[in-house]
């Protein structure tokens, strides 16, 4: 579950107007003590990145825009389909544990080679990907929901914080995408 996540918020880091600054670690350690606690994570993540997803939803992300903005995340060419490279980065950092088959010809229904949403959301309806981050099971995922969980996916050691290391493990995966 840790590396889950990973693409997620790369998606939401990428289809915002992310400025270099924001992802420095000590803009993220308020209190400058050399590690990221838990409350500054979610008040960092919530006031910077939560809001590019759906800045109407009030009560949080519904299933279907979840899906919606993670596909077009892992659609890093932006032409509407998943190569089988933008599939396997998905797959890789977090469907492994909700998708049987790596192979894009699993979920490739037309067979054309890449992955259209509908057939990307057909095979990801029926998993638990969705209902895993929705803790509360209200069919919202809520800005505290999604900061609470990417802040478990950050904090690899589970330690409760988040390390210099943490942070830069993660920055540098999102800064490339």
């Amino acid at each position: 579950m840790r590396i889950m996540l990973t693409t997620l918020i790369a998606i939401m880091l990428s289809s915002t107007a992310f400025a270099q600054d924001k992802m420095d670690f000590a803009n993220w350690d308020e209190d400058d003590d050399g590690l990221i606690e838990h409350y500054e994570f979610t008040k960092k993540f919530i006031n910077n990145f939560f809001k590019s997803w759906d800045p109407t939803a009030k009560e949080g992300l519904l299933e279907e825009d979840f899906f919606q903005h993670a596909y077009a995340g892992l659609d890093t060419d932006k032409d509407r389909y998943l190569s089988d490279e933008e599939w396997l980065i998905g797959y890789n950092y977090y469907y492994d544990e909700y998708v049987v088959h790596d192979e894009i010809s699993y979920a490739d229904e037309n067979g054309d080679g890449r992955l259209e949403y509908t057939e990307y959301y057909d095979v990801l309806y029926d998993s638990k990907y969705f209902s895993d981050i929705d803790l509360d099971a209200d069919n919202y995922i809520s800005e505290y929901e999604l900061a609470d969980f990417v802040f478990g996916n950050w904090d690899i050691n589970k330690s409760g914080t988040i390390s210099r290391s943490e942070f830069n493990n993660f920055k540098e995966y999102y800064l490339d995408v």
